[in-house]
Formats: C-alpha cells, sequence, structure tokens
C-alpha cells in the first residue's frame, strides 16, 4: 500500500549512520533515538554507532530496534576508533553519516579518508565553540561537511562565529518532541505514585543531566535556602550525571532532605512531567533543551533562566518567567510566585502548550529525512 504521507518510504531508504558518543542517558540520545525509530516512515534506516562509555539508552535503542553499535569504550579520534567507524559504516551500507556535537562529528568526518563518497553531516547541539588545536581541526572538518545543523538560533550564531566560509552549509533544523503528552489527574497521580510523592504535594522538579552547565545546583540552593517555610511543596530532580553525587550529599544535609528526591536515570522519563506543578531550567548554558520543551508540551508553567537560547522559546511573561542567570534568590522567588498563584501558572502553562506546536517530532524528522535524502543523492551525482 502506498504511503500517502511519506512516498519516499516506498523506494529504497536511506541509510544514516548516526555517530554520537556514548549511550549515556542526555537530550542528544534521546533525539537520536527518536530521529532513528520516526525516520522508519519516512523512507531512513538508521544505525547508531557509540564511542564512549556504555550505558542505558542501549535499552531505549533495542526497544525502539534500531540497531546499535557500541565501540567498546574506544576514544575518539585515533586511528583504531576511524578505522572502526569507517568498518560499521560500511558494513551498513550507510549512504549518509551524521555526527552529533564536536567530537563524534570529527569522528565521523575523518572517516572520509576511508570512504570519501560517503557525506558526513554534523549537528551541533550545544553552543561550546572548539578551542585550541580543536579549532582548525573543526574548521578543517567543515570543508569537508555537507550540511551543518544547528538545532537553534543561538547554535547557528555560535556556528557561523567559528566557520564564517561556510555559511551556506549552515543550516537550522529546530529540536522536536512529541506532542501527544498525556495529562491530566489519572496522569499526574500515576506519576506521583511512581516517584513516591504526596499526592496533595505542591511540586517543583527538574529534568535533565545534573552537569554544570544545566545549573541543577542552583535549583538545588535556591530550594533548600528558601522553602523552609514552604512544608508541603517537594523538589524532584529526574536524571543523572557528574554532579548527582555530590547535589545528593548536600541535600541529606539540609533539614529539608526528606523534601528533596532524586532519580536517576531513567528511561521514560517524561512520562514523569505530569507529577509536577511547576517546571524548572535553571541552565547557565544552553543549546535547545528537550525536556524544556516537553515540559512545554505537558503544559507545565516554568521558570528559567534568561539564557539566549532560552529566549529563543520562552517569553517572559508570557509562556514563563525568566530570571537572570546565576541569580539564586530570583529563582526562588520565581517558583514561589507560580506556587502561590494557580491562575498565572495555568495562564503561563496554557500558553506554553500552545507555543509548543512551533516544535513538533514530526516537523523535525520531516526536516531530516529531506536533508539525508538531498546528501545521498548529491553524493551519487
Amino acid at each position: 500500500m502506498k504511503n500517502e504521507l511519506h512516498p519516499a518510504a516506498a523506494a529504497r531508504p536511506t541509510r544514516v549512520a548516526h555517530v554520537m558518543y556514548g549511550l549515556e542517558m542526555g537530550g542528544l540520545e534521546q533525539l537520536v533515538v527518536r530521529l532513528s525509530e520516526h525516520g522508519r516512515s519516512r523512507g531512513i534506516d538508521s544505525v547508531v554507532l557509540a564511542l564512549g562509555p556504555d550505558g542505558p539508552v542501549r535499552e531505549l535503542l533495542q526497544r525502539a530496534n534500531i540497531p546499535t553499535v557500541w565501540l567498546g569504550g574506544l576514544a575518539g579520534m585515533t586511528p583504531t576508533a576511524i578505522r572502526r567507524l569507517a568498518q560499521e559504516v560500511d558494513a551498513f551500507g550507510a549512504d549518509v553519516v551524521h555526527g552529533h556535537d564536536v567530537g563524534p562529528w570529527l569522528n565521523a568526518v575523518a572517516t572520509r579518508t576511508l570512504r570519501p563518497r560517503t557525506p558526513v553531516l554534523g549537528t551541533f547541539h550545544q553552543t561550546v565553540e572548539p578551542q585550541g588545536k580543536l579549532r582548525p581541526a573543526a574548521m578543517a572538518a567543515a570543508v569537508f561537511t555537507q550540511s551543518l545543523v544547528a538545532c537553534g538560533s543561538e547554535v547557528r550564531a555560535s556556528l557561523e562565529r567559528w566557520s564564517p566560509k561556510l555559511l551556506s552549509r549552515v543550516v537550522t533544523i529546530e529540536n522536536g518532541v512529541p506532542l501527544t503528552v498525556s495529562t491530566g489527574a489519572e496522569a499526574r497521580r500515576d506519576a506521583r505514585e511512581r516517584l513516591g510523592l504526596p499526592q496533595d504535594a505542591t511540586v517543583v522538579g527538574y529534568l535533565g543531566r545534573l552537569s554544570e552547565e544545566k545549573g541543577p545546583d542552583l535549583l538545588v540552593d535556591a530550594f533548600l535556602g528558601h522553602f523552609a517555610r514552604e512544608p508541603n511543596t517537594h523538589l524532584v530532580m529526574i536524571g543523572p550525571g557528574p554532579m548527582e553525587a555530590s547535589l545528593r550529599a548536600r541535600a541529606a544535609a539540609s533539614p529539608l532532605a526528606g523534601r528533596v528526591h532524586f532519580t536517576g536515570a531513567l528511561l521514560d522519563a517524561s512520562k514523569l512531567l505530569p507529577a509536577f506543578d511547576v517546571y524548572v531550567q535553571p541552565s547557565r548554558r544552553e543549546g535547545r533543551s528537550l525536556s524544556l520543551l516537553e515540559a512545554m508540551a505537558a503544559g507545565l508553567p516554568t521558570v528559567s533562566h534568561t539564557v539566549p537560547a532560552i529566549r529563543e522559546v520562552h517569553r517572559d511573561g508570557q509562556t514563563a518567567l525568566l530570571v537572570p542567570t546565576g541569580d539564586v534568590v530570583a529563582l526562588a522567588d520565581a517558583v514561589k510566585r507560580l506556587t502561590h498563584d494557580a491562575e498565572l501558572g495555568a495562564r503561563l502553562g496554557a500558553a506554553a502548550k500552545l507555543e509548543s506546536q512551533r516544535y513538533s517530532l514530526a516537523n523535525m524528522v520531516d526536516a531530516y529525512a529531506k536533508l539525508y535524502r538531498g546528501a545521498a543523492a548529491h553524493a551519487q551525482a
């Protein structure tokens, strides 16, 4: 039966090899899983090639029946790693190699020394620019890259700063998330049961990596320092990361310890968003946070910092409350404002949910599928 929505799916699939660092849980990794899974209906077959550490994303890939090759923790940019990557690209018969963020992208470009006719794309999920010896290497690699993809305007501006001679190759494809989110009383009750939270609690939550650029310490400090007199308010931190142990210790030493909850890595973490009354994105730096978009799709009122990438998505006082980056007191005050003003929270959440329609998973997958087919056709011409 002909696929009316995506006719290209009836033709020979375009084969894409995704190269990323490790299989630990994070927004980039989840994006690769969703892009690979939903690309099938657009005529895209994918394999995921992972350098670095193993992790729970392997299970997500297995659930979605996406071929996955973990390269045994090999470090990147070594002859062995490049040779192994090229072998796996060849074994899959990839038409396109897609590297995610600077390190994996550089490795993907290096495979062209062994497979010079296979085009390479690179997607950049952060605003961190190549520095030191990495910068000239990245500038050279960009010459051999079909397209440099930015996940938002701020990331695009970053790319254009270090690759100004290649502006025609810079493309913006905004991150997308599923918009069919289960919300309502039943979803809220189930999520709170899973998290072990009182059903009548006021819940402030964060979903993402517990790493310095995401600012989870700022949120923990705001809660521990300013919510002692809010006995029914709980803080939930969903996600793993290098700061997890220190943040757990900080919370455990506080009188508020019983109201701070850490979950570690969870495969279906976004299904727990209905447990929250307020979502907080305390990032110091940001590219385009998937969890921020997921919170919008769930209709959650949000507090965040005024980093440029957040301002691309949220409007202060209209879809979220935005506070100066690093200002713990302002962060706490904005969270309290939403926990005390249900009408304001409902208005912001409804506006955010409406705005989230701009960031659909379907639009993102369609844009990448078109880019893959174009790169493959260009290589065959």
